[in-house]
């Protein structure tokens, strides 16, 4: 599917404002020339199958240059070059044409993955290049991995519901493929979600700053990122789920038992929040839930979702806070990992409520979000890599992968009550980071070595 203009037209998209003024729309170029009146040789069906293409074209180039909040029906169907009437004939509503378009576009990449896998003998070669066929395909055009990685979290439960989906299928195709591997070595079970979650972050930070070039150059670094994690020492680690949740009692965070007003109002964000669900709430029932009025309430936020970016901001604080807390008397690296890595499941697992709201509830309060995001992994990230030594495998990309990765695996908790599973996946997410500095086994024997020598930190 083109993104250019058929005749190599410039896009014009400043200066649209409202999706009901069709004179601003004209301004929009059309990427492709309309069918001609009259006959054409195409029946119904295959126009329609054609318009369909140059709206999911005119979905693209609008979202990669507006983002989805700011796009409306208007941008699309003006570059497009197709009518309202058409639009309407296949799609409801901007969110329905979006997430096909998102589907579209998946479906398409799964293709290519599996083509260029196909198109090679070997594993070795065949994982080099569905992985390369996957990052110089958007390094070439990122519109498409735009949509798709950067804007669809943000547009609510449909959007979630889609990108979980898809990182699923693609937790499959990474499974399968590292199970054919001739020396029949496997991964460690989270890691096909690691791997995902890893790439999905070290490919959507580049496309919101717009580095997208750099990806056509990372596929060496990235699978030897990916290969850190298999190893038949990984056999040795605990399974997954062998022992039960140790209790958890859920409570109060610190900065919720504060009584200012701020804090009150936020506390009540989060009760109604887990009651009624964040999108039911207005600004108002968080109030009067405070025993505030919307005045007061105004003062402290512009809106609720101010609200809400605020308890985060508090809840990272703290979480950050117990990791930091966990490592300082720790004598080694893998050490401090492990301890770090209790802290922050078992902080996690304690406040339910409070992860809930910061690894999904927290994509339904729009811009700023991704920055916000990195921010608070960026700070993570610090605290876990104080002496850190250099990595044995993907040197430049090794630390942002294994971020995305641990988010993956945490934001896969938080919802349905797994939270409470979390304590137990302590080894595996200690190896997740471990391995590419010190090696697969070196990080299998230093998980060992925690164990025999029975230290138990304490969870902050």
């Amino acid at each position: 599917m083109g993104m250019s203009g058929t005749d190599g037209e410039t896009l014009r998209v400043d200066g649209l404002e409202s999706e009901d003024e069709g004179p601003a729309a004209d301004r929009l170029t059309p990427l492709y020339k309309r069918l001609p009146h009259g006959p054409h040789g195409m029946g119904r069906e295959a126009v329609a199958r054609h318009q369909r293409a140059r709206i999911f074209g005119g979905m693209v180039e609008s979202v990669y240059q507006r983002g989805y909040a700011a796009t409306s029906v208007a941008h699309v169907i003006a570059l497009a070059g197709v009518s309202r009437r058409a639009f309407y004939e296949q799609f409801s509503n901007k969110e329905e044409c979006f997430l096909t378009t998102y589907d579209a576009l998946v479906a398409s990449a799964r293709k290519r993955v599996l083509r260029a896998w196909m198109s090679e003998r070997g594993w070795a070669n065949r994982l080099y290049a569905a992985l390369g066929a996957f990052l110089t395909e958007i390094s070439h055009d990122p519109r498409p991995a735009y949509l798709v990685l950067v804007e669809a979290s943000g547009i609510g439960a449909r959007g979630r519901e889609r990108t979980q989906v898809t990182a699923t299928a693609f937790e499959r195709i990474v499974a399968t493929g590292f199970s054919l591997s001739p020396d029949r070595i496997a991964l460690p079970p989270l890691a096909p979600r690691a791997i995902v979650g890893g790439v999905r972050l070290v490919v959507g930070r580049r496309l919101r700053d717009r580095r997208e070039r750099e990806l056509a150059g990372l596929t060496d670094e990235l699978l030897d990122w990916i290969g850190s994690y298999r190893s038949s020492s990984v056999a040795r680690l605990r399974t997954l789920g062998s022992t039960s949740p140790p209790p958890l009692p859920t409570r109060k965070a610190k900065f919720l038992e504060r009584k200012d007003k701020r804090s009150l109002l936020m506390d009540a964000l989060v009760q109604l929040s887990l009651d009624e669900g964040y999108m039911n709430i207005s600004d108002a029932d968080i109030a009067r839930h405070a025993g505030a009025t919307a005045e007061s309430f105004h003062r402290e936020f512009t809106v609720k979702d101010d609200c809400l970016l605020a308890v985060v901001d508090e809840f990272a604080a703290e979480a950050l806070d117990a990791v930091w807390s966990a490592t300082l008397d720790c004598d080694t690296w893998p050490e401090a990992v492990q301890a770090g890595v209790r802290a922050l499941v078992g902080f996690c697992a304690a406040h339910p409520g409070l992860v809930k709201l910061s690894f999904v509830d927290v994509f339904d309060s729009g811009n700023g979000v991704a920055e916000r995001l990195n921010g608070l992994m960026d700070g993570f990230l610090k605290v876990m890599t104080r002496g850190v030594p250099d990595p044995q495998r993907a040197p430049a990309v090794a630390g942002e992968a294994i971020l995305g990765a641990v988010w993956a695996i945490l934001a896969s908790y938080a919802p349905h009550d797994r939270l409470r599973y979390l304590p137990c996946l302590v080894d595996h997410l200690t190896y997740l980071i471990l391995a590419p500095y010190i090696g697969p086994r070196a990080a299998v024997e230093a998980i060992e070595d925690a164990h025999s020598s029975s230290r138990q930190l304490p969870v902050s």
